[in-house]
This record gives structure tokens, C-alpha cells and sequence, in this order.
């Protein structure tokens, strides 16, 4: 059960960056704000910096649309209020946001500021309306505190796929680029493919930290790799 936030906290993913600039423009003075024009850093975002009481996403964005980012955090929280924006709207598309995503609104741009804040205030009503008792609120703080002790590395093995595991464990043992490509028979090309989506997945931006943070999650032993430091 959620527990009333003393500042509403709503979380934006969308990869049109002009978009995300005018929703926190639209949204920052009336509730707390977080952004990200990244899918897997707004689940990031979610299971570490949680709760939030809505959050909003554009439909279309890289590595997974909306319908199956809405999917995941329903999965993580079913009380927040999900609210997808989207230039377009096909009947297929709203059939899979509602029964997938779960979401509890569906907007199409353009969309007025006004429109904006009036829906997401709702939404926010809707959300404080299942909280019941102060009681509920130790118990909520507890989930999100388990998750980001003891979950973080499921969740990110969870958003990794079987190639990537692959490749982030080569990289722990020190290879290059070439001999990733040659030990899994594919392309330079692919590996950096798959590096760029590794680095994305959990918040790094070079090889040594994504070696250090899989470590200190336990997704990587200590043993199985070399000192990051000497990572290009």
C-alpha cells in the first residue's frame, strides 16, 4: 500500500529531450520532479529513488516502447499512477497500454499545459487515495529500502540480456573489443552495440565502472576479474 508523499514525486522518461524540458518546465513548480530521456535509467530511477506517485512516458523510445516500460513498473509498483504521452494513438496501441501497461491515462500531443497539470494532479489524488494509515508508510519505506539492498542485482540481471551477460563477463576477464568479437563469434561492430546497451542498462559510461558496479552487486566476483582500473 503506498504512503502519502509530503511533495508529490513524478518520474518523466521520454526521448524527445525538447518534450522532457517543457514537461519539467510545466510540472517543477508544483510537484518534485526527476528526468530521464533513457527507458532503462527511468526503471533505475524507480527502483532506487522510489516512490513515486506517478510517472509519465512517451509510448515510442529506445530499447522498449512504452507499453513494456509501463509493464515493468507496474510489475515493480501496481498503486503508481502510469500516464503515457504520445504523438499518435492507434486502437492496437491503447488496447496494449491498458491491458499491458496498466496505465491510468492517455494523452495525445499536443497537449496543453493546463491539460497537463490537471491530469497529473488527478492521478496524484488517485494515488494518496489508497494510502489508509501513517502505518502503511514504515512498510512502503521497508520495500523500497529491501529493494535497493538486496534487489538492484536482480533487477539489473533482469534488464540484461543472455548476450550481454556474455560480454559484460569477457570485459571483467580484461578482453579487448576484438577477442569479445572473436570469443563469441561476432562482429567489432556488435560488441559495441551491445557495450553501448550494457552501459545504458546500468547508469555507467565506460568499461572499468561497468566492471566495478557488477562487482558491487554481486553480479560479477571479485575473482573472475581483473582490477578495473587497468580497463581501457
Amino acid at each position: 500500500m503506498p504512503h502519502r508523499l509530503k511533495v508529490p514525486r513524478v518520474l518523466i522518461a521520454d526521448d524527445d529531450a525538447e518534450f522532457l524540458a517543457t514537461l519539467r518546465r510545466i510540472l517543477r513548480r508544483h510537484f518534485e520532479i526527476l528526468t530521464t530521456t533513457k527507458p532503462v535509467q527511468a526503471l533505475s530511477l524507480f527502483a532506487l529513488k522510489g516512490p513515486f506517485a506517478v510517472v509519465i512516458s512517451d509510448f515510442r523510445m529506445p530499447l522498449m516502447n512504452g507499453v513494456e516500460f509501463f509493464a515493468r513498473i507496474a510489475a515493480m509498483d501496481k498503486n503508481v499512477q502510469r500516464i503515457m504521452v504520445t504523438g499518435y494513438a492507434e486502437l492496437q496501441m491503447v488496447i496494449d497500454a491498458v491491458n499491458r501497461g496498466k496505465i491510468t491515462a492517455f494523452l495525445t500531443k499536443p497537449v496543453s499545459a493546463a491539460f497537463i497539470r490537471a491530469k497529473v494532479t488527478e492521478a496524484i489524488q488517485t494515488y494518496n487515495q489508497q494510502y489508509t494509515t501513517g502505518q502503511n508508510k514504515p512498510r512502503m519505506e521497508k520495500r523500497y529500502d529491501a529493494l535497493s539492498a538486496n534487489k538492484v542485482a536482480a533487477f539489473v540481471q533482469l534488464l540484461l540480456t543472455t548476450k550481454e551477460k556474455e560480454i559484460l563477463a569477457l570485459l571483467a576477464k580484461g578482453y579487448s573489443n576484438e577477442e569479445i568479437a572473436r570469443e563469441l563469434v561476432i562482429t567489432i561492430g556488435t560488441v559495441k552495440s551491445h557495450l553501448n546497451h550494457i552501459f545504458c542498462k546500468m547508469d555507467v559510461h565506460s568499461r572499468s565502472k561497468a566492471v566495478a558496479k557488477s562487482i558491487e552487486l554481486g553480479i560479477i566476483k571479485p575473482r573472475q576479474a581483473i582490477t578495473p582500473a587497468i580497463l581501457i
